[in-house]
C-alpha cells in the first residue's frame, strides 16, 4: 500500500505511480503518450470558503481547517481506488481557505429550482467557482434560519459543492465522516444507489404495486449496484440484507452512494469509471489553464510584455508614491519583480500587485476610467483601481484587468520602446494588451 499525505493526515490508498493523469490525457490526445489512464492520480485541490451573512461575521458555518482535513481523508480513502486525491491547504489567502459574505449562499438549504434565493445562490456559487479553474469550490454556509443545516448537496448541474459546519451533520449519533466524500460523489456524476422509505411496510407496498418488481428501487441505473430500498428504520442497525414481499435485497453499507451507516465506504467498478469521465469533463479543460487565471501568492514574479518581452517595472526603481510604472529591458532588478496577493471576502478572484522592492501597489492613476489612464504605484488603500483580475487565453498570454473600469493592463501602443508608460485601454486582443509571468524563485 502507498500512502498519501493529506495535512496532517495520512490515508491509505492503492500504490499508484505518480504520474499526473491530467498530463497524460493531453499526450494521450496529441498521440504522443501510452494509451489507458490506469496508474496515475487525478489530483484535485479543493478551495474552502466559510461563508457569513456580511463582514462582521454573523451566522458563520461552524467549520475550521483541520475539520477540512479530517473530511478529506475519508474521501482520499473512497476515491483512491479510482486514482482521485484531494488535497487543500489551509494556509490563508495563499492557500486554499477564504471568507464570503453573502446571505443569498449562506441561506442555501437545498436544491429548489425556479425559487429566486436559490437561483441567485447558485448563480454566485458558480460565478465564484470559476476564479478558481482546476479546482473543487467548497462552500460552507449555515442555511436559513437560526438553527444551522446539517445537510450538504451538490450535482453535475453547477460548479460547487455546499456543506454544512462539521460537528453539526451526524449520523446514527455520530459524527457524518462520509459526508464530503458522498456529496463529491453527487458532484462527479453518481446518483443514490437507493430510494428512499420510512418503514419496511412503506417499501414493501410500493414493490407490491408494481408487481413486485426490484427494479423499483434502481436509483443509479448502475449494473453493479443492485436495487436498494433505503428504509429510515434501519439506517442505523446492522442489518446486510431486508426481505420485502419475499425478495432479499442487500442493503449497501459500504457503498458511498447509500445511506446507510457503516464504518468504511468504497465505489464500485462502474462508480469509478462514472467518477474519472467526469473529473476529466470537469477538469481536463481548467488544468489546461484556458479562462480566470489565479497566480501563486508564494511566488515572485517578473510580468513580461507577450509582444516585444520587456518588463514592467517602477520607472527609475523609484521609491516614491505616484512614481509611474513602465516597460523596460529585462534586467533582474528588484523593481522589476512583483508579488501577487488574492484578496478575499468580496473581492475573491481578484488580486493586489503589488511591487517587491517598494511594497506599494499598481494602481490607476486617481481611479481615472477612459481609456489612457496611466498607471503608477501607490500606498494600499484596498479601492478597486488597485484590484485586479487575471485571464489566460489558449496561447497560454494573460489579460490583465483592473476592477474599477473593466479596461485592461497595455503598453501605450505597440512599441518596442524602453521606458514607454503603461496606461488601461478597453481590451481589443492587441498583443500590446497580453503579458506574461515569469516566476523569479
Amino acid at each position: 500500500m502507498a500512502w498519501v499525505a493529506v495535512g496532517l493526515l495520512a490515508v491509505a490508498a492503492p500504490a499508484r505511480a505518480e504520474s499526473d493523469c491530467f498530463q497524460a490525457t493531453r499526450e494521450l490526445r496529441a498521440g504522443v503518450g501510452p494509451d489507458g489512464l490506469t496508474d496515475c492520480w487525478y489530483t484535485l485541490h479543493v478551495h474552502a470558503v466559510r461563508v457569513t451573512d456580511s463582514c462582521l461575521g454573523e451566522r458563520a458555518a461552524a467549520i475550521d481547517p483541520d475539520q477540512i482535513r479530517r473530511w478529506i481523508a475519508k474521501a482520499n480513502e473512497v476515491y483512491g481506488a479510482a486514482g482521485v486525491r484531494f488535497e487543500f491547504d489551509p494556509t490563508p489567502k495563499s492557500g486554499d481557505w477564504a471568507l464570503l459574505p453573502s446571505t443569498e449562499v449562506n441561506d442555501l438549504s437545498a436544491e429548489l429550482p425556479g425559487d429566486i434565493g436559490w437561483e441567485r445562490g447558485k448563480s454566485i456559487g458558480n460565478e465564484l467557482a470559476s476564479h478558481f479553474p482546476g479546482k473543487v469550490l467548497l462552500l460552507f454556509r449555515h442555511g436559513p434560519g437560526k438553527i444551522p443545516t446539517g445537510g450538504g448537496f451538490s450535482s453535475t448541474a453547477y460548479n460547487f459543492v455546499a456543506l454544512p459546519g462539521y460537528e453539526v451533520t451526524t449520523v446514527c449519533g455520530v459524527q457524518n465522516e462520509f459526508l464530503f466524500a458522498h456529496e463529491m460523489g453527487h458532484y462527479l456524476g453518481l446518483n443514490h444507489t437507493f430510494r428512499p422509505f420510512k418503514t419496511k411496510a412503506d417499501a414493501a407496498e410500493v414493490l407490491r404495486s408494481t408487481g413486485n418488481k426490484p427494479g423499483v428501487f434502481d436509483a443509479d441505473g448502475i449494473a453493479d449496484t443492485p436495487p436498494e430500498p433505503f428504509i429510515e428504520d434501519l439506517q442505523c442497525a446492522n442489518d446486510t440484507t431486508v426481505s420485502l414481499n419475499g425478495i432479499p435485497f442487500s442493503l449497501r453499507r459500504d457503498n458511498i452512494m447509500s445511506y446507510y451507516h457503516g464504518g468504511t465506504k468504497r465505489l464500485t467498478q462502474e462508480q469509478i469509471r462514472i467518477v474519472r469521465t467526469w473529473v476529466e469533463r470537469r477538469f481536463a479543460d481548467p488544468m489546461d489553464r484556458v479562462g480566470p487565471f489565479v497566480p501563486d501568492e508564494r511566488r515572485t514574479y517578473t510580468i513580461v510584455s507577450a509582444e516585444n518581452g520587456k518588463a514592467l517595472e517602477v520607472a527609475g526603481a523609484s521609491t516614491e508614491k505616484g512614481a509611474k510604472v513602465v516597460q523596460a529591458d529585462w534586467s533582474g532588478s528588484p523593481s522589476q519583480n512583483w508579488k501577487i496577493v488574492p484578496l478575499t471576502a468580496q473581492d475573491i478572484g481578484s488580486f493586489q500587485i503589488v511591487s517587491s522592492a517598494t511594497g506599494k501597489s499598481l494602481t490607476v492613476e486617481g481611479g481615472r476610467a477612459e481609456d489612457g489612464a496611466a498607471v503608477i504605484q501607490w500606498d494600499w488603500e484596498g479601492k478597486r483601481n488597485q484590484k485586479w483580475r487575471f485571464t489566460q487565453d489558449k496561447t497560454g498570454d494573460l489579460v490583465i484587468e483592473t476592477r474599477q473600469s473593466r479596461r485592461v493592463l497595455a503598453v501605450q501602443g505597440p512599441s518596442q520602446t524602453t521606458g514607454v508608460k503603461l496606461m488601461q485601454p478597453a481590451d481589443g486582443g492587441a498583443e500590446n494588451q497580453r503579458w506574461r509571468l515569469v516566476p523569479q524563485d
